[in-house]
């Protein structure tokens, strides 16, 4: 009770504290008697208030600083204003001017997706494209768009896909290479454009790493859910080559290239383009007609081209070895069928609507082989817009549950040894001793000969 009346006895700057007003409120209200003490409550309680203030004793702040005139017309003609406010403009010096870069509008693109009732939050979105726009200057990167979110188990993945500018310098001691499919070099293949992750979009982006086909490969045989930190062990068996940002790459190469799709005639393959060539846009051609939005899986198909079971996009060149004559070589399994760009999709792989939301229709197309990856398509007069977006945990679903892969089968028992017999000492002793009189007469045959006059 002592603690409460000196609590409500604590003065503020004007020395009045809450039990001295409350008492002087009582003592008006006693001497008042008014018929509505309580109606008269909040008034006496200000009038007490205002005996207390002191209007002479409040310090008002400082003025503001008024706005410099406008500079004048001589002012605006003289050499001195122009180097003076030239130098205000010009880069301080160690700061490197900003890096040129194209960042995909993902305000735009999410507008396209809510309409699906797909995507982020408009905050979440604009603080998105607020992080791009740091992530391509500070990377250098010729463009950038935002993939997707990729969910973790304690942290969610931001991940953006960009192209550098310049092409990394190669370690000075490259790592050997891996066995297996060789690894698709970078700007090619799976390994075309560069991937940046986070989990804050106030913090760093991270660069992962190049995919290898054997990091591919393994995590097919896998399912483990991410966990939030690019630095952790990824813990499964098979046992997966590398560490959880080299899984999430492998991830995101398997997410790209099966659900990245392009409205039907936007490209088309030139007709003497190499193995993995990607598709020209021929918008720019004469009498080009886009295609018009629709609900039907015929009026999509695939922009990159598919994984083999390899973990490449296409297969390694074959080494032509002459073999000698007699020498038959065993030959190996023939190489898989190469799945190229702009496939048709499937039905039953793919679920497609069109929706009208006050403007333009958009297309969209909803991947059921990998829940969360979405594409849309919208033709604003001539121009097509067309993006996709991905979030989700990463895994594709299964026809059957899932089953770890059996693990190596036991080797078996090696065969008995068989005891030899020992040797008689005798016969033990003459092979020495047979071999020591080697010896000593090879040493003799190989003296001079002593000259003539010499002796002992």
């Amino acid at each position: 009770m002592d603690d409460s009346v000196a609590f409500l006895r604590q003065p503020n700057a004007n020395g009045v504290s809450v039990y001295s007003h409350l008492t002087e409120v009582l003592a008006t209200l006693l001497a008042q008697q008014p018929e509505s003490a309580l109606d008269m409550l909040e008034g006496v309680s200000l009038a007490c208030k205002k005996t207390h203030y002191a209007p002479d004793d409040v310090v008002p702040p400082a003025e503001p600083p008024m706005l410099p005139a406008a500079p004048t017309a001589e002012e605006l003609a003289s050499a001195t204003y122009h180097a003076t406010h030239a130098a205000l403009l010009a880069p301080k010096s160690g700061e490197e001017e900003p890096a040129e870069g194209e960042v995909r509008d993902t305000l735009a693109d999410s507008a396209l997706f809510q309409s699906a009732g797909v995507g982020l939050s408009k905050n979440e979105t604009y603080l998105v494209y607020a992080s791009l726009l740091q992530c391509q200057q500070k990377k250098k990167l010729s463009k950038v768009r935002f993939f997707g979110k990729v969910l973790g188990t304690t942290a969610d993945y931001y991940v953006a896909e960009g192209t550098l500018s310049e092409e990394p310098e190669p370690p000075e001691e490259p790592p050997p290479p891996p066995p297996g499919a060789p690894v698709e070099p970078f700007g090619t293949g799976c390994n075309k454009f560069t991937y940046f992750a986070t989990t804050d979009l106030a913090g760093e982006w991270t660069a992962l790493p190049d995919v290898t086909p054997q990091q591919i490969v393994a995590s097919t045989k896998i399912r483990k859910y991410l966990t939030g930190s690019l630095t952790a062990d990824v813990r499964a068996y098979p046992p997966f080559p590398g560490k959880e940002d080299a899984y999430l790459r492998a991830l995101l190469a398997r997410i790209v290239h099966a659900t990245t799709l392009c409205p039907v005639g936007k490209f088309k393959m030139e007709e003497e383009a190499e193995p993995g060539a990607d598709p020209v846009d021929q918008t720019e051609e004469e009498g080009f007609v886009p295609m018009t939005v629709g609900g039907s899986a015929s009026g999509w198909c695939t922009q990159y081209m598919g994984i083999l079971d390899i973990g490449r996009l296409t297969n390694p060149p074959s080494e032509e070895e002459e073999a000698e004559e007699g020498d038959e070589k065993p030959k190996g399994p023939a190489p898989q069928k190469e799945l190229p760009a702009l496939s048709s999709i499937s039905a039953s792989e793919w679920a497609t609507s069109c929706t009208v939301h006050g403007g333009p229709p958009v297309a969209i197309a909803r991947s059921t082989r990998w829940p969360g990856a979405y594409c849309a398509y919208k033709l604003a007069g001539k121009t097509q817009i067309f993006t996709s977006l991905y979030i989700g945990y990463g895994h594709e679903t299964l026809a059957a549950p899932f089953r770890l892969e059996a693990p190596p089968p036991f080797q078996t028992e090696p065969e008995e040894v068989a005891e030899q017999v020992d040797m008689p000492l005798e016969q033990e002793n003459e092979a020495v001793i047979a071999k020591f009189k080697a010896e000593l007469a090879e040493e003799a045959a190989n003296l001079p000969d002593p000259e003539e006059g010499e002796g002992y």
